[in-house]
């Protein structure tokens, strides 16, 4: 089932001449991961600005189950699409426990006080993500990973139907990177629509079920990761020879060794 669809989707910033998103179309459907892959400056903060509702289409339109996102207020928004920032700073010293309270928002009213069920929604998550021994702790003395993970822990307490995130792995070491991905594919196999950004074309291929190349802003390539992840279209983005090989049948790509011996004697 399709969760979000654009179509012919353009973006220009006011007092700029060029279009920063040019006619994007394609579809993100249920259950399914799909990475979306560019170079700086190509036009995926841009995309995902726009899948939030934080800017509008100059041309063309957003579909949310099948709903124009035009039509949608920001409260029935919050409660179909979460959203996880590189990086946040919590406004307070919460404890994790409080922090994650807050993404119990869009389910409670104004001056509604949280109930039996968003505590049990919130203890499920955090030992989904094997992260409940922090519950207790305070949100500033988290590691650069733990915080990572307290992020998609709140976004997940939304029980949102689409999950997107902006490069989820940056500056994590190897273990918290691996702890990242395994939550981004748990929350495909439960369901969700999950769209992350990357600059790992190997993150791409191993954990992506589609992968969405977005150049100059242009969508000039998708579909599975073994049919856009090749040394033809990634030369041409990044202007690189790459090597390849494969993982579980997957492409992975390394920077081809001549391209560090450069200037040496």
């Amino acid at each position: 089932m399709t969760k979000i669809e654009l179509r012919g989707v353009r973006f220009r910033y006011r007092g700029q001449r060029a279009d920063v998103l040019k006619g994007i179309s394609s579809v993100f459907s249920q259950g399914r991961v799909t990475a979306l892959l560019g170079p700086n400056a190509s036009g995926k903060t841009t995309l995902f600005k726009i899948l939030l509702k934080v800017l509008q289409p100059s041309a063309g339109s957003v579909h949310v189950n099948g709903k124009e996102i035009r039509q949608l207020s920001l409260a029935e928004l919050s409660r179909i699409v979460a959203w996880v920032p590189q990086e946040e700073e919590p406004l307070f010293p919460y404890t994790v426990h409080e922090y994650l309270l807050l993404g119990r928002a869009p389910h409670l009213g104004f001056f509604d006080v949280p109930t039996g069920e968003d505590e049990e929604v919130i203890k499920r998550v955090l030992a989904e993500l094997g992260i409940a021994k922090l519950a207790r702790r305070g949100t500033m003395s988290l590691s650069g990973g733990e915080k990572r993970l307290v992020f998609i822990a709140r976004a997940l307490v939304q029980q949102p139907e689409v999950l997107i995130l902006d490069e989820p792995t940056v500056h994590l070491d190897l273990r918290n990177r691996a702890l990242v991905l395994a939550a981004i594919r748990r929350a495909a196999e439960g369901g969700k629509t999950v769209i992350f950004s990357t600059h790992d074309v190997n993150e791409a291929s191993l954990v992506a079920d589609e992968v969405k190349i977005i150049n100059n802003g242009r969508m000039i390539k998708q579909g599975d990761p073994d049919k856009v992840l090749t040394e033809e279209v990634l030369k041409g983005i990044y202007g690189l020879r790459l090597v390849f090989s494969r993982v579980d049948g997957r492409p992975i790509a390394e920077l081809a060794p001549e391209i560090f011996r450069r200037g040496r004697k």
